[in-house]
């Protein structure tokens, strides 16, 4: 092939295929490492949460396939294997109290189980709100209360020690319920589903503001809020993590769908951990994938 040919060939093959996609960015993140199973080879089934302890430098993963939880360190050494003697049912979400105790929804009972490892306790808590059942779904703890999204209600509610509800963090338009939310610089940010909105409430309950977001999410399912006030949604369908400003501008998008190493597949949670990187818990290829700037 002469050389002109060749020059012409090659100009046109980076102008067609090698221009990135649009509203794609060029991986802001970088794959850092992966938490997949045990080294026997017992592989993670449908994970569907991540607990990160910054004290002890270890992350939990919450493996629901297999009904137990995986510790591994930092640096994605795995720990150990906890499934409280065959006990669990399908487990959701974790958190530990100041108690080094676990708090763990279970699906399976519509519980919010304790597990005591110093004293070998498990209670099973089924909740209520004015009477009403409670589905426990996403959990956080903060400063001894706990903070739990009611899947049949879509609002987020404060519990005391004794598990009473204390508060509620509610969408002004009551056809919308939240679909996650994260507590992150002294307020709780729930995000609305179908991803219309991220509302921010002050830890009283209080709502603080309201930002509408550009309706480029397919399945918006997890979301986090950056240091600066940036807020990232997780694409459940898509297969990719949606980047917006503080007054709901789409700025970017990264990732991609797919099996291989640093692609999603039907994603399920977003999370930061204390050293400044960004985790996926991935449902569809079981995993969890870590990632750093």
């Amino acid at each position: 092939m002469k050389r002109p040919l060749f020059i012409a060939i090659f100009a046109i093959t980076v102008l067609f295929f090698g221009r990135p996609v649009p509203g794609y960015s060029a991986a802001p993140w970088q794959w850092l490492l992966c938490l997949k199973g045990q080294p026997s080879g017992h592989s993670i089934s449908l994970p569907s949460a991540l607990y990160i302890d910054q004290a002890l430098g270890r992350y939990y993963v919450v493996d629901a396939g297999n009904n137990r939880l995986l510790s591994y360190t930092k640096d994605g050494e795995f720990l150990r294997s906890f499934d409280v003697d065959g006990r669990l049912q399908a487990p959701f979400d974790m958190v530990r109290d100041q108690e080094t105790r676990i708090w763990l929804v279970e699906k399976g009972r519509n519980s919010l189980t304790m597990i005591d490892l110093r004293n070998k306790l498990v209670e099973h808590h089924s909740l209520s709100d004015n009477g009403r059942t409670v589905s426990p779904d996403r959990l956080e703890w903060e400063d001894g209360v706990f903070f739990l999204l009611d899947r049949a209600t879509g609002q987020v509610l404060s519990l005391d020690q004794d598990l009473e509800v204390t508060g509620r963090f509610a969408s002004k338009d009551s056809s919308n319920g939240f679909v996650d939310f994260k507590i992150r610089n002294g307020s709780l940010w729930a995000l609305e589903r179908g991803g219309k909105a991220v509302l921010r409430f002050n830890m009283d309950g209080q709502p603080a503001s309201s930002v509408a977001l550009d309706d480029v999410l397919r399945f918006p399912c997890s979301l986090e809020v950056g240091p600066s006030g940036v807020f990232y949604v997780l694409d459940r369908h898509g297969g990719d993590i949606a980047v917006f400003d503080q007054k709901g501008r789409f700025k970017y998008r990264f990732l991609h769908p797919g099996h291989t190493r640093g692609r999603l597949y039907f994603p399920i949670e977003l999370k930061f951990d204390p050293w400044g990187r960004l985790c996926v818990v991935e449902e569809g290829n079981g995993r969890v994938e870590v990632f750093s700037r």
